[in-house]
């Protein structure tokens, strides 16, 4: 399984037309797809190409999808895109016990 993330800066103006509006807000967000092969998900990853804050310049598109193809990521500036192989999780122990330890509580 492979996933695409998306590290991005997500505007909110619901004033657009009030170049005087302090209503305006922004913040970082982190996106993730996943996509049982990896052709989808190369093929996810370069249609988030489209985004003008990823791609701001037409030129640079051939490029950017060469990255994405090779390097599995793309970056201007702080927004990005990846591509990754999920991985397993593993066992994470809140209370310090080891997996085959009964708690005496």
């Amino acid at each position: 399984m492979y996933a695409v993330i998306r590290h991005t800066y997500k505007l909110d103006i619901p004033e657009p037309r009030n170049v005087h509006s302090t209503k305006s807000s922004a913040k970082w967000v982190h996106l993730v797809w996943l996509f049982e092969t990896e052709l989808d998900a190369i093929a996810f990853a370069v249609s988030l190409l489209d985004d003008p804050l990823i791609m701001s310049n037409k030129w640079l598109i051939e490029g950017a999808i060469k990255q994405l193809e090779v390097d599995r990521f793309y970056q201007v500036g702080r927004e990005s895109v990846a591509i990754a192989e999920v991985q397993d999780s593993v066992d994470i122990f809140y209370t310090g016990e080891k997996k085959d330890e009964k708690s005496i509580h």
